[in-house]
């Protein structure tokens, strides 16, 4: 059983000040100014700050976007103070935001994360039922803080429509074909030994490690190698139409899949 979270919409530089204390704590990087997030706010952006017993534990911070036409919600950072996470909070928050972003109108919400990351892709596809097609190479160039070092920025850019309000309960696919095939090597890390890049199947999986910060740590080549054969399958299935769409979590302790499928 979890406390419970009160989320609130801050816009003042005191609450503002606090967001930047935990973004430190929980990036280990640059925090990002209050002049920035102060303007956002005053122009269509929304910083929400949860609470529990009135200390700060998570926020999530997102800007207006524009492009070819098209109005939408950036949603650039969210995070969960290291003594909260695992407990729904970041959920939570999304959803938050996504009845405040249909209050200002919004549509659509995107943001990007690391592909490798597995508890950033059970939120954002396997419980938000957020879409992705685009897989951005380096996208942030080199940065600092231990979530970051390491590997290249590579990012999944998902899409979030808030307006289907059938998106939560939207059915998983099933019938995947394992285009991918792992092993373990002598230290217990998940690795890829082989796959494909040619199929006619309608569904693909792709398996992420379920702790690639782990595997960074002990093992760094181990960490470039997922990066770079995952991306060149995101990036060669993409291409081909197939859309990510879920996640399979039921692939034992150290594996997870997306699942892929194509689109019409």
């Amino acid at each position: 059983m979890t406390d419970e979270l009160i989320i609130k919409s801050l816009s003042s530089l005191e609450d503002l000040q606090e967001v930047q204390r935990l973004e430190i704590l929980v990036w280990g990087m640059d925090c990002i100014p209050t002049h920035q997030t102060l303007t956002a706010v005053k122009n269509g952006g929304l910083v929400l700050g949860g609470y529990i017993n009135d200390e700060l534990v998570g926020f999530q911070y997102s800007f207006p976007g524009f492009k070819e036409g098209r109005v939408f919600l950036c949603s650039h950072l969210l995070a969960i103070h290291p003594d909260h996470q695992k407990k729904g909070y970041g959920r939570l928050l999304k959803l938050a935001q996504k009845q405040v972003a249909r209050k200002k109108g919004y549509d659509l919400i995107i943001w990007t994360y690391d592909p490798l990351e597995s508890v950033n892709a059970n939120l954002n596809i396997g419980k938000l039922k957020a879409v992705c097609s685009t897989y951005m190479e380096d996208c942030y160039g080199t940065m600092k803080g231990t979530l970051n070092e390491g590997l290249s920025t590579d990012r999944f850019m998902v899409e979030w429509n808030i307006h289907q309000e059938s998106a939560e309960q939207a059915s998983v696919p099933i019938g995947a074909a394992p285009i991918v095939s792992t092993a373990v090597n002598e230290q217990g890390f998940p690795f890829i030994s082989t796959y494909q890049l040619e199929t006619d199947a309608d569904v693909v999986a792709i398996p992420i490690p379920t702790d690639i910060q782990k595997i960074k740590k002990d093992n760094l080549h181990l960490a470039m190698d997922w990066r770079l054969k995952t991306a060149e399958l995101f990036k060669t299935y993409f291409a081909k139409g197939y859309v990510v769409v879920g996640v399979d979590r039921e692939q034992g302790e150290h594996i997870q899949n997306y699942l892929l499928k194509k689109q019409e």
